[in-house]
């Protein structure tokens, strides 16, 4: 499908830390690779918008290793600003038809 410039952070309880990194989306999965961190998406439990600040990022809950984890996202061109012209929903919606079961 495609491949997003992105940061990433790990869960929901949002400080100072997110990670810039590469999301690449194909049927069925996603995989993240960063400096810091890489890991495979195969299945997600939901894809969903989350707001922080002005910003609405895409938060993925998923299954690894029997644990619920979530993987938030957003679309890093333009410094963040391309989220808020409607990248992020493009994102959202890439990562529903590939993650989510029909």
């Amino acid at each position: 499908m495609s491949e997003w410039k992105v940061w990433y952070q790990p869960n929901a309880k949002f400080g100072r830390r997110y990670y810039s990194g590469t999301l690449r989306v194909d049927p069925g999965h996603a995989a993240f690779s960063g400096k810091k961190d890489s890991f495979v998406i195969e299945r997600a439990s939901t894809v969903e918008p989350r707001m922080v600040g002005m910003n609405t990022w895409v938060r993925v809950a998923y299954p690894d290793g029997g644990e619920e984890r979530e993987a938030l996202f957003l679309d890093r061109r333009m410094l963040g600003w391309s989220g808020m012209l409607g990248w992020n929903d493009r994102l959202r919606a890439e990562l529903t038809e590939a993650l989510l079961p029909e």
